[in-house]
């Protein structure tokens, strides 16, 4: 997947890489990055930053500094860490002058050289780049020193890549990279990466035309877009329309002006075709539009654009209701019935405000061809609409109820719950009243993933089948997923399954995932893997079943499947973005999380869990910690770790729901392997194995084993050692077997213990899973040290090592490095101060953790989440090689310790 950053600027890449060879080559270079604000220049420096075999070191201009003279150079030698005592006398004297520390003069000539003397120094080792933002607010005396230095790097192997949006400075006489605004397409890729569900083309594209493809302003309209009220790009947002001051300005417009330019607002597609037949329905001449785009109103090119994409919606909303009505009429009388029939009734709808049974009922028959254009936000759109204008009380509850499972789907669980509410009103036949409770029973658990909720599930169901309605097995196999979140908080999958009629009333993939759920749940492993595994095949291959991708997956992993698990997952996760299913993508994006997590993508997981954060919070929906939780345990840092995880099993416990239970259990396990503190993560992973719980139970034997094993509870380590060899040999995956030699080796002396060590890895570099892969090259290179064989030993740990760091896992890269050194080899890895790679956020970040505020704390001073927050402090911790807060504040004691002073 292409990254937001990177979308539309594939020849920036291709430049910047042709740039940074020459400078691996010998050759210097200097790149200016060009653009108006929000163009992205930013982003091409965090793209640049990513460059393999080059020393970073990044800084940027500070527009406080700008008037005093050298502060910029000053940073940058700070960024450095320069050594001036290295620099020829003159030139030390020079800058020593400049920075105030010395008394002397400061020769510009002199600290020109000095510059670049201390450029020079840092590409003695590997080719430096470096990278310079927001060059336009360095003060004057440091960009002529920088532009002298910049000069005269052409014989060393060092790129130089600023950013600035001033077109004449000193940096004019080097090479530009201008970034221009982005193509109609890939403004329209853009928006797709931030939103969820279809939107209408010829709104994305009005989208991108009025922001004039600048990245910063088309992302600025997700927020609108992701709005209910923006109904899939039928509708208008009012919410959050900043119109201060607009109304004055309105004021001033003659009463043809002001109505033209609300339809203009009013139409979602600046359609100019549709508007000009709209204005003559109007009757309003055509002078009207040229005078508007004379005051600075519009632009008129292949669309009708606002000169500002925030004045649409606030001109909207300003509108009085009958000059709404007024233009909204006289777009559906434009609007062709074959070309939009959906359109034309949208806008005769908002022009109505009585109750209309045929249009109603019109609106009714368009649902599905805005569902087909827009997604299903759309679809929820017209089927409130329809409802709403709909006279009889028995058919409006109807449509209500419709409506309000529409609304269910895309996340708005708050309306839905309101026009349930005005649908139970009505007379209710007895499947619409079946229907009506067992939405509500979903919206109850929505809310709450506990047992009562899942119970209300059931009864649903149960009522639904006494009626005979084949609808009863969906309601069945939702209530068995949904026991699987309340867990061991609630009575149990099991006994959820055991309730479960044997009489089912439906056929095909459905009948057999029901089977084979009930049997999982109600019997075990056992009796279930020879029924899931091809029910798990069926779900992934037939059209019919995609609503069950994300248990298919789920199920997938329980089965040590990988492959079906990766195409599971990512699966689930594009049906539910591309059908704006936004009430099941959390549960999707969790379970994708998971999935990268153990493919050793831990920036991608933390990615997926920052939007798992987002959707929850803007649906106000409970969190879903699950994902962040094992991340944490897997990252190492126990300071940011235990935290979290005591704060989800209380947070757990009070709502019921028994799977963020048993996470944050396995959390705490894989936490306390990593640091070797093998009593507790047995008694963690104990907790996890308490109960059957579908795939977590067997990552926790795992744990349990590795902590057994290493603690003496050898008993403990054979017992769950039986049943993980009961398990994957009936799967029979390279991952479960893998993972059953490992854990057999481990229990294991001598040549034997080698040979399964050997098949594990064997078994495991054919899997997806490498932090698995990894883990058991750190225990068989463990064993091959105690065993006195070192040099083998180090191979392996050093792998190990490597890829674990890679990934992120910081407590298993240490364990590894301990390991390593232990084998007597005394080649230390190159001690870099990453504090040169380190962002500004990061910097921010590191210093305030480093004085002992909270991430809560820091958010506050930042303006970030505490989730932000957590992960850029994950990132430092991995930079400097550390896994807590103490090891953080030892590596900026000296710094702070200068700050204080």
């Amino acid at each position: 997947m292409v990254s937001p950053s990177l979308i539309g600027r594939s020849v920036v890449q291709r430049r910047l890489e042709d740039e940074f060879r020459s400078a691996r080559s010998g050759q210097g270079r200097v790149v200016v990055v060009r653009g108006e604000p929000g163009i992205g220049r930013s982003a091409v420096l965090d793209l640049a930053a990513g460059a393999r075999g080059m020393e970073l070191v990044r800084t940027r201009g500070v527009e406080s500094e700008r008037a005093m003279p050298f502060a910029g150079l000053q940073q940058l030698c700070t960024t450095l860490h320069a050594d001036l005592t290295s620099l020829d006398s003159p030139q030390r004297a020079a800058i020593e002058a400049a920075f105030g520390v010395a008394e002397g003069r400061s020769d510009p000539y002199l600290i020109g050289l000095a510059t670049l003397a201390l450029l020079i120094a840092v590409a003695k080792e590997r080719p430096a780049l470096i990278l310079i933002d927001d060059a336009h607010w360095l003060d004057a005396a440091t960009s002529q020193a920088l532009a002298f230095a910049f000069r005269r790097i052409d014989a060393h192997p060092i790129a130089v890549v600023l950013a600035t949006p001033a077109e004449d400075d000193d940096f004019a006489q080097f090479p530009t990279l201008r970034l221009t605004g982005l193509s109609d397409a890939d403004g329209r890729a853009l928006l797709r990466t931030a939103t969820y569900g279809g939107v209408d083309e010829a709104v994305l594209s009005r989208i991108v035309a009025e922001a004039r493809g600048n990245p910063r302003d088309i992302l600025a309209a997700v927020d609108g877009v992701m709005s209910p009220d923006f109904a899939g790009g039928y509708g208008v947002v009012c919410a959050g329309a900043d119109t201060g001051g607009l109304d004055e300005r309105m004021a001033n417009l003659t009463s043809a002006e002001r109505l033209a330019l609300i339809l203009a607002a009013a139409d979602p597609t600046g359609d100019p075709a549709l508007q000009w037949r709209a204005a003559d329905v109007l009757g309003l001449g055509h002078q009207v539009a040229r005078t508007l785009q004379d005051q600075g109103w519009l632009r008129h090119e292949t669309r009708v654009l606002f000169v500002d994409p925030a004045l649409r919606p606030a001109v909207y909303c300003l509108a009085t209701s009958s000059e709404r009505d007024e233009v909204h009429a006289a777009l559906a009388t434009a609007t062709d019935t074959i070309v939009a029939p959906d359109r034309r009734a949208w806008h005769l709808a908002l022009a109505t405000t009585g109750p209309d049974d045929q249009l109603a009922t019109e609106l009714e028959h368009c649902a599905a061809h805005a569902r087909r254009r827009c997604g299903r936000a759309g679809e929820a759109a017209f089927l409130e609409r329809s409802a709403l204008l709909t006279r009889d009380a028995d058919v409006r509850s109807a449509r209500l109820l419709a409506a309000a499972a529409a609304k269910f789907d895309i996340g708005s669980a708050p309306a839905a719950v309101q026009l349930l509410a005005a649908a139970g009103l009505g007379r209710l036949d007895g499947r619409v009243r079946r229907c009506l409770d067992q939405q509500q029973a979903r919206l109850a658990f929505v809310d709450k993933r506990n047992g009562p909720a899942v119970e209300q599930m059931l009864q649903a169901a149960e009522e639904r089948r006494r009626a005979n309605e084949p609808l009863a097995c969906e309601g069945f196999l939702e209530t068995l997923v949904a026991s699987t979140y309340a867990g061991r908080l609630g009575p149990g999958t099991g006994a959820f399954a055991r309730r479960i009629p044997t009489d089912w009333t439906c056929d095909g993939t459905n009948r057999d995932l029901l089977v084979g759920l009930t049997a999982r749940f109600a019997t075990g492993f056992a009796a279930s893997h020879h029924l899931l595994r091809p029910v798990v095949g069926a779900v992934a291959d037939q059209h019919p079943s995609k609503r069950w991708l994300g248990i298919g997956a789920r199920i997938a992993a329980d089965l040590w499947d990988d492959d079906l698990w990766d195409e599971l997952t990512s699966r689930a996760v594009d049906l539910a973005r591309e059908t704006g299913a936004l009430m099941r993508l959390p549960y999707a994006l969790t379970d994708r999380c998971l999935a990268e997590l153990h493919f050793g993508n831990f920036d991608t997981a933390q990615h997926l869990v920052d939007r798992i954060d987002a959707l929850t919070t803007s649906s106000r929906a409970p969190s879903f910690p699950c994902g962040a939780l094992l991340l944490a345990g897997w990252r190492g840092a126990e300071e940011v770790a235990l935290p979290q995880i005591e704060a989800a099993r209380q947070d757990a416990m009070e709502r019921g729901e028994g799977i963020v239970f048993t996470t944050a259990a396995l959390s705490a396990a894989v936490l306390a392997n990593g640091l070797g503190r093998y009593d507790v993560a047995l008694a963690a992973a104990r907790d996890v194995v308490a109960e059957d719980e579908l795939v977590l139970y067997g990552w926790g034997l795992t744990e349990l084993i590795e902590a057994a094993a290493r603690s003496g509870q050898s008993r403990a380590a054979e017992s769950a050692l039986e049943t993980l060899a009961e398990r994957a040999r009936a799967v029979g995956t390279d991952w479960a077997l893998g993972l059953e030699a490992r854990s057999r080796a481990l229990l294991t002396d001598g040549p034997e213990a080698e040979r399964l060590y050997q098949q594990a890895i064997d078994h495991l570099a054919r899997t997806r899973v490498v932090v698995h892969l990894a883990r058991t090259r750190l225990v068989y290179g463990e064993w091959l040290r105690r065993e006195g064989r070192r040099v083998d030993a180090r191979v392996q740990l050093k792998a190990a090592r490597d890829r674990l760091a890679a990934a992120g896992a910081t407590a298993f890269t240490e364990r590894a490095h301990r390991e390593y050194l232990a084998t007597g080899d005394r080649a230390r890895r190159r001690i870099v101060d990453h504090r040169a790679q380190l962002t500004p956020q990061e910097t921010s970040i590191a210093a305030l953790a480093g004085q002992g505020l909270t991430n809560p704390e820091i958010g506050e001073r930042l303006f970030l989440s505490p989730r932000t927050v957590e992960y850029h402090l994950h990132k430092v911790f991995e930079k400097f090689g550390i896994s807590s807060r103490r090891a953080l504040l030892r590596k900026l004691a000296p710094d702070l310790a200068g700050e204080r002073g």
